[in-house]
């Protein structure tokens, strides 16, 4: 697929394996972070107006609502992901232990089949 061809959009998640990075990532969540904020600044050249409007409005909702209310959300949607989220987690990292003497060849030529 030529590069100018693609949606706007499929270069945020996927890219060429050429591509270089824009910017070195330090964190290992700075990545999303940056995707994130290029996808913003799309958007806001896009379409100023709605840019300014969306802004406002996440804004004059987060004053409206208080602190508490927010990061008692946050905390009830979040806790009971947890255990769930750390079993599979733990299940992975056991996997890939169990799994650790597979020669990288084999795997190769495994994914290649």
């Amino acid at each position: 697929m030529n590069p100018d061809s693609r949606p706007p959009e499929f270069g945020l998640w996927c890219g060429d394996m050429n591509d270089e990075p824009t910017a070195p990532a330090t964190g290992a969540g700075e990545a999303p972070v940056q995707r994130l904020l290029h996808s913003a600044e799309e958007f806001a050249r896009r379409d100023p107006a709605k840019a300014m409007a969306t802004a406002f409005g996440a804004g004059l909702l987060l004053n409206l609502i208080p602190p508490r209310v927010i990061i008692g959300t946050v905390t009830a949607v979040a806790v009971p992901f947890m255990r769930p989220a750390l079993l599979a987690l733990g299940l992975f990292k056991a996997f890939e232990l169990c799994c650790k003497d597979v020669a990288p060849a084999q795997r190769a030529e495994e994914f290649h089949d």
